[in-house]
């Protein structure tokens, strides 16, 4: 850093304030200590800064019941803005059939000294590690939570508008027996999606029989089975609507199974625009979810406000930063047959 220092010119607390990211800095002098950086290629050693203050440069991403195309997304956006920003991830799986969350979570407290959380759901929501968190002063950022009176702030989408738009294509196509596959029953996401899905149903005055709404739980299996139970109704659906790409994915493999085409028997629509949406035949058409863009918005949230409190805490549009989704209409939808 001495070195930085002097060939930018500049302090060595100038340095340090570039290399947080903090507004204080006029851009002629952070160009200055950049063009320095990278000539002499300096990487910040975090383990020396840690010794050197108050902070471990740590940020936990705690998560659990992980649907896998979805966690890996967040996983790269949050590992490469933290990498970026000198932070370190630690990455914490907690089951909550072998450990006692609350516990569990007040030792990675103790003893990892982090500064800061990244909560995807359903940590998102969940109000003992919410409490933990809020009672150890632990600087946190939700994603995609359903609650919004929470003093975390959050990066979410719209999925209930995003589930209603995707549902009012299909009943653009001309299908009017939709069936739905839910999500894991503790997911927010699951309710969110679903609410769409009903208001466009109740705006278009289509019906909604009890047997064309099924339970999955996020993974291809549940999608599998979820589709089956469908596709044995004494009246058929036309198209089905999965809560996520990997339950999609499930679907198209049922149908096709069962001796039918997608689209041309049942149509199928997933959420995400995981890699498995674009990899399966036929393509995928989906919701896509920026999830690796709200992952980077989230640590870039949570390390502005551990480098510069004062100023995040002014900004009121950052207690609930919402992204834009758009629907990507690939070839798992087609009009109903005769």
């Amino acid at each position: 850093m001495q070195d930085v220092a002097q060939l930018a010119g500049v302090s060595m607390m100038t340095v340090s304030r570039v290399l947080g990211n903090e507004v204080k800095v006029r851009e002629a002098t952070r160009k200055k200590v950049q063009d320095a950086i990278a000539e002499l290629g300096y990487k910040p050693n975090i383990s020396a800064r840690s010794l050197a203050s108050s902070k471990s440069h740590l940020i936990a991403f705690l998560y659990q019941r992980p649907r896998e195309g979805y966690m890996g997304q967040l996983l790269v956006g949050a590992m490469a803005k933290c990498q970026t920003r000198g932070y370190n991830l630690v990455v914490s799986f907690f089951d909550d059939t072998q450990v006692d969350i609350s516990s569990a979570l007040e030792d990675l407290i103790r003893s990892s000294r982090i500064d800061g959380v990244i909560l995807p759901p359903p940590f998102a929501d969940t109000d003992s590690v919410l409490d933990i968190l809020q009672r150890s002063n632990v600087p946190t950022i939700r994603i995609s939570p359903e609650r919004k009176e929470c003093p975390f702030p959050s990066v979410c989408m719209d999925e209930t508008q995003a589930v209603f738009e995707m549902t009012e294509y299909l009943i653009e196509q001309g299908h009017r027996k939709i069936g739905f596959i839910k999500g894991h029953p503790d997911h927010s996401g699951t309710y969110l999606r679903f609410r769409g899905f009903k208001q466009a149903l109740e705006k278009h005055g289509v019906s909604l029989p009890a047997g064309y709404v099924q339970q999955g739980f996020y993974n291809f299996k549940s999608g599998f089975s979820a589709a089956e139970s469908l596709l044995a109704e004494a009246e058929r659906p036309t198209a089905i609507f999965a809560c996520n790409d990997e339950m999609a994915a499930g679907t198209v493999a049922a149908v096709q199974k069962n001796n039918l085409s997608v689209p041309g028997d049942v149509s199928v629509v997933g959420f995400d625009d995981a890699p498995i949406a674009s990899s399966i035949w036929p393509g995928l058409t989906t919701v896509h979810q920026p999830i690796v863009e709200m992952a980077e918005r989230a640590a870039d949230m949570l390390i502005d406000q551990l480098t510069n409190k004062e100023a995040s805490a002014t900004n009121e549009h950052r207690l609930r930063n919402q992204m834009d989704f758009n629907l990507v209409l690939r070839d798992t939808v087609a009009p109903p047959t005769a």
